[in-house]
């Protein structure tokens, strides 16, 4: 609360709260934290892409090779097989606030409340950051799409 909203501001709404809210709504923080963090969004958005990418040309113009079609559709990873460890995720979605007021910080230093800015230096993380993995995901798709198996050529000595 101190670091989103500054320490003053955030002292004086955790004195006008009721005791029963701070009891029970600190600690869904960080639960919320850690369940915004296990939810795979990106996976969704590059599924509408690959969907929708051959009906809007200007994706096409903006990242080549979206639109053709591949020799093969490689095989869909399993979300429960990408493992990704619980220790990352905690420590991801409990540093999420500190980067989100440091984004808010550098790119919206024109907004006057504190509150305004971390939502949208969080808004604006999430979002660069989803877009790079969006991307690097479809590169990943591709390259598994247009590789080819070939034969191992055998040796005449062997």
């Amino acid at each position: 609360i101190f670091q989103v909203v500054g320490h003053k501001e955030g002292l004086d709404v955790m004195e006008r709260a009721d005791p029963l809210f701070l009891l029970i709504g600190l600690p869904t923080i960080p639960v919320m934290l850690i369940l915004g963090k296990m939810i795979r969004w990106e996976d969704y958005v590059l599924r509408l892409w690959r969907k929708y990418s051959n009906k809007l040309q200007i994706l096409n113009s903006i990242f080549p090779g979206i639109g053709c079609p591949v020799p093969r559709i490689p095989a869909e990873a399993n979300p429960l097989a990408d493992h990704v460890s619980a220790t990352r995720i905690l420590c991801g979605a409990l540093v999420f606030p500190t980067i989100a007021t440091i984004v808010g910080k550098l790119m919206f230093s024109s907004v006057n409340s504190n509150l305004q800015r971390t939502i949208l230096g969080g808004i604006a993380f999430v979002a660069i950051k989803g877009a790079f993995k969006v991307y690097f995901k479809q590169q990943q798709y591709l390259r598994q799409a247009h590789r080819k198996i070939l034969n191992y050529p055998e040796q005449e000595g062997a």
